[in-house]
Protein backbone atom coordinates (compact mmCIF):
# COMPACT_ATOMS: atom_id res chain seq x y z
CA UNK A 1 0.00 0.00 0.00
CA UNK A 2 1.33 3.70 -0.97
CA UNK A 3 1.77 5.99 1.60
CA UNK A 4 -1.00 8.26 2.01
CA UNK A 5 -0.69 12.05 1.28
CA UNK A 6 -0.84 13.66 5.04
CA UNK A 7 -0.89 10.98 7.10
CA UNK A 8 2.53 10.26 8.82
CA UNK A 9 3.53 7.28 10.37
CA UNK A 10 4.70 7.51 14.34
CA UNK A 11 6.44 4.77 16.07
CA UNK A 12 8.28 5.71 19.46
CA UNK A 13 10.12 3.05 22.18
CA UNK A 14 12.01 3.40 24.97
CA UNK A 15 15.86 3.64 23.99
CA UNK A 16 19.32 3.50 25.82
CA UNK A 17 19.37 6.95 25.52
CA UNK A 18 15.99 7.45 26.57
CA UNK A 19 14.78 4.17 28.93
CA UNK A 20 11.71 6.40 30.56
CA UNK A 21 10.29 7.23 26.79
CA UNK A 22 6.94 6.20 26.45
CA UNK A 23 6.23 4.00 23.53
CA UNK A 24 3.84 5.50 20.75
CA UNK A 25 2.66 3.74 18.01
CA UNK A 26 0.28 5.40 15.80
CA UNK A 27 -0.75 7.24 12.32
CA UNK A 28 -0.91 11.23 12.94
CA UNK A 29 -3.06 13.46 10.40
CA UNK A 30 -1.11 16.56 9.04
CA UNK A 31 -2.75 19.50 6.99
CA UNK A 32 -2.10 23.29 6.14
CA UNK A 33 -3.61 25.03 5.28
CA UNK A 34 -2.78 29.43 4.60
CA UNK A 35 -0.28 29.16 7.28
CA UNK A 36 -2.50 27.21 9.81
CA UNK A 37 -1.58 23.83 10.83
CA UNK A 38 -4.02 20.75 11.46
CA UNK A 39 -3.18 18.00 13.27
CA UNK A 40 -5.24 14.85 14.66
CA UNK A 41 -2.99 11.43 16.10
CA UNK A 42 -4.63 7.92 15.84
CA UNK A 43 -2.92 5.59 18.38
CA UNK A 44 -3.07 1.68 16.72
CA UNK A 45 -4.40 0.82 20.66
CA UNK A 46 -7.07 2.91 20.90
CA UNK A 47 -8.49 1.62 17.30
CA UNK A 48 -7.31 -1.67 17.45
CA UNK A 49 -4.71 -1.93 15.31
CA UNK A 50 -1.99 -0.44 12.44
CA UNK A 51 -4.31 -0.76 10.01
CA UNK A 52 -7.17 0.20 12.18
CA UNK A 53 -5.78 3.07 13.11
CA UNK A 54 -4.66 3.85 9.28
CA UNK A 55 -8.55 3.75 8.15
CA UNK A 56 -9.84 6.04 10.70
CA UNK A 57 -6.77 8.63 9.99
CA UNK A 58 -7.75 8.80 6.28
CA UNK A 59 -11.02 8.86 6.78
CA UNK A 60 -10.47 11.88 9.49
CA UNK A 61 -8.21 13.33 6.27
CA UNK A 62 -10.50 12.96 3.85
CA UNK A 63 -13.40 14.12 5.96
CA UNK A 64 -10.66 17.33 6.65
CA UNK A 65 -9.99 18.38 3.15
CA UNK A 66 -14.04 18.73 2.02
CA UNK A 67 -13.92 21.23 4.90
CA UNK A 68 -10.62 23.20 3.84
CA UNK A 69 -10.38 25.32 1.13
CA UNK A 70 -8.62 24.51 -1.52
CA UNK A 71 -4.74 25.37 -1.38
CA UNK A 72 -3.58 28.08 -2.31
CA UNK A 73 -1.22 28.37 -5.46
CA UNK A 74 2.39 29.07 -4.34
CA UNK A 75 3.41 30.67 -7.68
CA UNK A 76 -0.04 32.77 -7.57
CA UNK A 77 0.10 33.80 -3.86
CA UNK A 78 3.92 34.49 -4.46
CA UNK A 79 2.70 36.72 -7.64
CA UNK A 80 -0.09 38.41 -5.96
CA UNK A 81 2.17 39.33 -3.41
CA UNK A 82 4.38 41.58 -5.77
CA UNK A 83 1.23 43.11 -7.46
CA UNK A 84 0.44 46.65 -6.52
CA UNK A 85 -2.63 47.00 -8.47
CA UNK A 86 -4.34 43.87 -7.22
CA UNK A 87 -4.31 42.09 -10.28
CA UNK A 88 -1.49 39.24 -11.24
CA UNK A 89 0.42 40.70 -14.67
CA UNK A 90 -0.66 44.13 -14.47
CA UNK A 91 1.32 47.39 -13.66
CA UNK A 92 0.67 50.82 -13.77
CA UNK A 93 4.01 53.26 -13.79
CA UNK A 94 5.35 56.71 -14.83
CA UNK A 95 8.32 56.69 -17.54
CA UNK A 96 10.03 58.67 -19.58
CA UNK A 97 9.10 58.14 -23.45
CA UNK A 98 11.62 60.47 -24.38
CA UNK A 99 10.82 64.06 -23.71
CA UNK A 100 12.48 64.12 -20.50
CA UNK A 101 8.77 64.09 -18.76
CA UNK A 102 6.95 60.78 -16.88
CA UNK A 103 3.63 59.54 -18.18
CA UNK A 104 1.77 57.71 -16.89
CA UNK A 105 0.84 53.83 -18.14
CA UNK A 106 -1.03 50.95 -17.92
CA UNK A 107 1.12 47.62 -18.16
CA UNK A 108 0.21 44.27 -18.59
CA UNK A 109 2.74 41.08 -18.51
CA UNK A 110 2.28 37.34 -19.71
CA UNK A 111 4.09 34.27 -20.42
CA UNK A 112 3.22 32.81 -23.55
CA UNK A 113 3.09 28.55 -24.24
CA UNK A 114 7.07 28.35 -25.73
CA UNK A 115 7.59 30.48 -22.22
CA UNK A 116 8.71 33.63 -23.63
CA UNK A 117 7.38 36.92 -21.92
CA UNK A 118 5.08 39.23 -23.27
CA UNK A 119 3.95 42.72 -22.63
CA UNK A 120 1.99 45.64 -23.57
CA UNK A 121 1.45 49.02 -22.30
CA UNK A 122 -1.25 51.81 -22.37
CA UNK A 123 -0.78 55.28 -22.42
CA UNK A 124 -2.90 57.31 -19.82
CA UNK A 125 -2.31 60.30 -21.80
CA UNK A 126 -3.66 58.83 -24.85
CA UNK A 127 -6.68 56.64 -23.77
CA UNK A 128 -7.57 58.42 -20.58
CA UNK A 129 -6.93 56.20 -17.27
CA UNK A 130 -10.42 54.07 -17.77
CA UNK A 131 -9.97 52.90 -21.02
CA UNK A 132 -6.76 52.78 -20.50
CA UNK A 133 -7.14 50.23 -17.88
CA UNK A 134 -10.34 48.31 -19.15
CA UNK A 135 -8.09 47.94 -22.32
CA UNK A 136 -5.20 46.85 -20.20
CA UNK A 137 -7.83 43.98 -18.59
CA UNK A 138 -9.09 42.86 -21.77
CA UNK A 139 -5.65 41.91 -23.30
CA UNK A 140 -5.08 40.13 -20.23
CA UNK A 141 -7.95 38.02 -19.94
CA UNK A 142 -7.48 37.19 -23.61
CA UNK A 143 -3.90 36.28 -23.07
CA UNK A 144 -4.11 33.74 -20.27
CA UNK A 145 -7.68 32.61 -21.95
CA UNK A 146 -5.61 31.29 -24.87
CA UNK A 147 -3.29 29.23 -22.20
CA UNK A 148 -6.49 27.63 -21.26
CA UNK A 149 -5.43 29.38 -17.53
CA UNK A 150 -8.10 30.12 -14.85
CA UNK A 151 -8.35 34.09 -15.04
CA UNK A 152 -10.62 36.88 -13.49
CA UNK A 153 -13.25 38.19 -15.88
CA UNK A 154 -11.94 41.88 -16.95
CA UNK A 155 -14.92 43.58 -15.38
CA UNK A 156 -13.29 41.67 -12.12
CA UNK A 157 -10.13 42.60 -12.73
CA UNK A 158 -11.05 46.79 -13.53
CA UNK A 159 -12.70 46.80 -10.68
CA UNK A 160 -9.95 45.74 -8.51
CA UNK A 161 -6.85 47.37 -10.01
CA UNK A 162 -8.58 51.16 -10.87
CA UNK A 163 -8.71 52.29 -7.29
CA UNK A 164 -5.19 50.43 -6.33
CA UNK A 165 -3.92 52.40 -9.51
CA UNK A 166 -5.41 55.62 -8.05
CA UNK A 167 -3.28 55.09 -5.02
CA UNK A 168 -0.24 53.96 -6.58
CA UNK A 169 -0.15 57.14 -8.90
CA UNK A 170 -0.06 58.83 -5.40
CA UNK A 171 2.83 57.39 -4.38
CA UNK A 172 5.00 57.60 -7.27
CA UNK A 173 3.86 60.99 -7.74
CA UNK A 174 5.13 62.13 -4.40
CA UNK A 175 8.76 59.98 -5.48
CA UNK A 176 8.84 61.73 -8.41
CA UNK A 177 8.02 65.27 -6.82
CA UNK A 178 10.80 64.58 -3.96
CA UNK A 179 13.46 63.54 -6.73
CA UNK A 180 12.40 66.57 -8.82
CA UNK A 181 11.36 64.95 -11.95
CA UNK A 182 8.27 66.27 -13.27
CA UNK A 183 4.89 64.38 -14.15
CA UNK A 184 2.66 64.79 -16.80
CA UNK A 185 -0.78 63.79 -15.15
CA UNK A 186 -3.51 65.76 -16.53
CA UNK A 187 -4.92 63.26 -17.79
CA UNK A 188 -5.30 61.64 -14.56
CA UNK A 189 -8.66 61.76 -12.98
CA UNK A 190 -8.90 63.67 -9.24
CA UNK A 191 -9.48 60.85 -6.80
CA UNK A 192 -11.31 63.42 -4.84
CA UNK A 193 -13.77 63.97 -7.54
CA UNK A 194 -14.54 60.16 -8.38
CA UNK A 195 -15.41 56.83 -6.49
CA UNK A 196 -12.98 54.95 -6.90
CA UNK A 197 -14.56 51.68 -5.98
CA UNK A 198 -17.60 52.16 -8.37
CA UNK A 199 -16.13 53.41 -11.54
CA UNK A 200 -18.04 52.42 -14.54
CA UNK A 201 -16.60 50.48 -17.15
CA UNK A 202 -16.16 52.01 -20.47
CA UNK A 203 -18.52 51.11 -23.49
Amino acid sequence: MSKPKNVFRIDIEPSDEHPNRHSTHGWQVRVKRHNEQYTKYFSDKKFGGRDEALEKSVEYRDELLEELPEPQDPVRKSALARSKTGVIGLNFCHKDDGSGTLKPYVQISWLKDDGKRRSAAFSVNKWNLRRAVWKACQQLHEAREQQDREVPEPEEMFQTAFPNILEQHRRLKRKADARGNEVDDSSMPDPNEIDAENVAIPE
